[in-house]
């Protein structure tokens, strides 16, 4: 298979928009749908988070169904910048990743995508395997770059390093949990987390675009009382004592700003020290609203060390 050039997908377009992804696994109705999108183009907002998968438990491909027919509607179906995600377990099998992608297709009205990735990853698979069928998929014009949602950094890496050894193009982009709190027990069966040490050194080298999805702790942030964390439907995944007290600095940080506890979580995972474009998931126009305002913030290295490890006094702006 003859090597393509290598790509450098750009980040979500749009005039000066803010670095975002907006997730659609929650609409797969038109009626919930369409108000959200809306409120998230007039906002500046063109970047859309896809998956086969997303909505199935309701309809196999609603959400990209509802997702599509908004863009059709509204004529910007060559305007929008679309990350498509599949081959999720149990399929994430290399002869699956194209009839999955084509049914994707069909179902949102088009017929590319900016940037693919695999939904999961099956260890069973030589990652090599997967590199050439996603350059395949490139080299006919159906996406423009790929990466890999869930992967561990080992399985990464070493597609990196295949791609690299053969003169394939490279991966772009992760999408793994990543926030303010820490992700302490996998929400769904096989999903990771990039916050850990050796994640953010690699990330820091520049290399790939981190798409972190759960970017503002699923709403943890929102809670009306902080104790709800400890005791309530979010305490398995994301109850530690350190998280609780995360909680609590960002609110403290968040009446200095004016911005929401939920706006400051975003403005610290946009304001790491490598490349990031959040997935964020709200339900409603005002909270894709709050999300835009506060994507348009960005923290000073001591707010945003402070908020993660409390060490010190809340800093000075």
């Amino acid at each position: 298979m003859p090597p393509v050039p290598q790509p450098s997908p750009a980040p979500p377009p749009g005039p000066d928009g803010p670095p975002l992804l907006l997730g659609t696994s929650a609409f797969g109705q038109n009626e919930r749908g369409f108000p959200v999108f809306d409120a998230y183009w007039e906002g500046g907002g063109r970047a859309f988070d896809t998956a086969w998968l997303y909505g199935h438990a309701y309809g196999p491909g609603c959400c990209e169904r509802t997702f599509g027919a908004w863009a059709q509607s509204r004529g910007v179906e060559k305007d929008v910048w679309v990350l498509a995600k599949g081959a999720h377990t149990p399929e994430c099998l290399p002869d699956r990743v194209e009839g999955q992608l084509g049914e994707s297709f069909e179902r949102m009205g088009r017929d590319s995508a900016a940037l693919y990735m695999l939904h999961r990853d099956n260890t069973d698979v030589p990652v090599g395997e997967f590199v050439t069928v996603l350059t395949d998929l490139m080299n006919r014009g159906l996406i423009q770059g790929y990466g890999m949602s869930n992967w561990t950094l080992e399985r990464v890496t070493e597609a990196a390093a295949y791609a690299r050894e053969h003169g394939l193009p490279l991966p772009t982009g992760i999408s793994n949990q990543y926030s303010l709190i820490d992700m302490v027990h996998p929400i769904y069966p096989g999903t990771e987390t990039s916050h850990t040490p050796a994640w953010r050194a690699w990330l820091s080298e520049g290399n790939v675009r981190l798409y972190p999805w759960a970017s503002q702790g699923r709403g943890a942030h929102a809670l009306a009382d902080l104790d709800e964390l400890r005791t309530g439907p979010l305490a398995e995944s994301w109850y530690s004592e350190a998280n609780a007290a995360r909680l609590h600095r960002t609110r403290l940080l968040a009446e200095r700003t004016g911005l929401s506890a939920t706006g400051i979580a975003l403005a610290w995972t946009l304001s790491q020290p490598f490349p990031v474009v959040a997935l964020i998931g709200p339900r409603l126009p005002e909270e894709v609203r709050d999300s835009l305002a506060a994507a348009a913030h960005r923290l000073t290295d001591a707010e945003r060390d402070w908020l993660e490890t409390g060490e010190g006094e809340l800093p000075p702006r």
